[in-house]
């Protein structure tokens, strides 16, 4: 089947897979409770003639295909939805209340099943291993996949996520970091309770929670290389019992962004140090908890230059997009290529109506990318099966 031939029959069975995006998004399911999301992912896979594992990191899918003992393509695609009410006012929308596919994991689901069906009539050398993970947005699905299995045996693996950045018929390739670790920051300052009125006779926790606040936003940009963006931001703050009594305790949630592994791997220490001497300052204890959550996305330098190839194949090059900086969003694909050589890429689906960005009420983004990304990650792993016979042959 020539490249031609292959891409008509891709788009030959878009609309089925419109419709089956359309079921997922009007019945979206949160973090680790993908259950009737991968009932349906598992009775489709089943029916095209693909061997399925369930339940692999609790809800996850494993779908493998050809001959696996030869070395596996790996493509990972994430179930999961968002606690956010939408607003799209589509004749698909949300049926869960307070729960919407906000991030476009729909449209993965989509995409990986589409591979799924052209690959079988692809004769490759190598076996193909879809991965459909659950708990992205919490950052746990691939670790608990990984535990599970879901990397034995992978050569390489590919990833994909929708950006509403990007305009419909485009990719956006990146080297090195595509996105950033994260990591959770918890922080209790404790003070010295008081009467309002006479505030030099206590420590107010609140005052010191200010401190550390705007303190470490300084810090940050007069200790740290400013070509190594950080990124402290405080979501949650809690403290106080009444209008006119000095706040003994005060607890601050935050979460930590960085591209450079080397620093993330430090920053715990450093804010320890840091926060606690804001607060001594002030004649305030702190108690500073810094968890890492996921590593940043490092691309595979040769995996990326397939997807760029392929990118080039399928579009042209003038819409096969350099990106020039990393997101500081986190993606726990980023544990899979701590397992296996690999590689991620943007899609484009801002559409001629724009498109809301990611994790917004009103994100829509256009379909017609679904087809797109089947079309480059099949080219992809059809250069990926020649390449590792190329290798194991030399």
């Amino acid at each position: 089947m020539n490249r031609e031939q292959l891409f008509k029959k891709i788009d030959s069975f878009n609309d089925e897979l419109i419709n089956l995006r359309r079921h997922i998004h009007a019945h979206p399911e949160l973090s680790g409770l993908e259950n009737q999301t991968a009932i349906l992912i598992s009775g489709y896979l089943k029916n095209i003639g693909w061997t399925v594992s369930e339940s692999i990191g609790r809800t996850g899918i494993i779908a493998d295909f050809g001959p696996l003992d030869k070395g596996i393509i790996g493509i990972r695609v994430d179930m999961d939805a968002l606690p956010i009410f939408e607003e799209t006012k589509l004749s698909f929308s949300s049926k869960v209340d307070g729960v919407m596919h906000a991030c476009g994991h729909d449209l993965h689901i989509s995409i990986g099943l589409g591979v799924a069906k052209i690959v079988k009539d692809l004769k490759l050398n190598f076996g193909t291993r879809i991965i459909f993970q659950p708990a992205e947005e919490i950052a746990s699905g691939a670790r608990w996949m990984i535990k599970d299995g879901a990397t034995r045996g992978l050569n390489c693996i590919l990833g994909v996520h929708v950006y509403p950045d990007l305009a419909l018929g485009t990719i956006g390739i990146k080297e090195g970091s595509l996105t950033a670790a994260a990591g959770e920051l918890k922080v209790e300052i404790k003070g010295k309770s008081g009467h309002g009125a006479r505030p030099h006779e206590g420590v107010d926790a609140i005052w010191v929670a200010s401190k550390v606040i705007s303190g470490i936003q300084e810090l940050i940009t007069r200790q740290l290389d400013p070509l190594d963006p950080v990124v402290i931001t405080f979501g949650k703050i809690s403290g106080g019992n009444a209008f006119n009594v000095l706040a003994e305790k005060v607890n601050l949630i935050g979460t930590v962004r960085c591209t450079n592994l080397k620093i993330f791997k430090n920053i715990g220490n450093w804010l320890s140090k840091n926060i606690s001497s804001l607060a001594n300052s002030c004649g305030a204890d702190a108690k500073v908890l810094f968890r890492e959550i996921t590593p940043p996305v490092q691309n595979n330098f040769e995996i990326n230059r397939v997807l760029r190839d392929s990118g080039i194949k399928v579009l042209g090059k003038e819409n096969v997009i350099e990106l020039q900086k990393p997101s500081l969003g986190a993606e726990d694909f980023a544990e899979f290529l701590q397992e296996t050589p690999g590689a991620m890429f943007r899609l484009g689906v801002s559409g001629s109506n724009k498109c809301a960005p990611l994790h917004s009420s009103t994100f829509d983004p256009d379909e017609r990318a679904i087809a797109i990304g089947i079309k480059v990650i099949t080219e992809s792993i059809v250069k990926l099966n020649n390449e590792i016979i190329n290798s194991i042959n030399k």
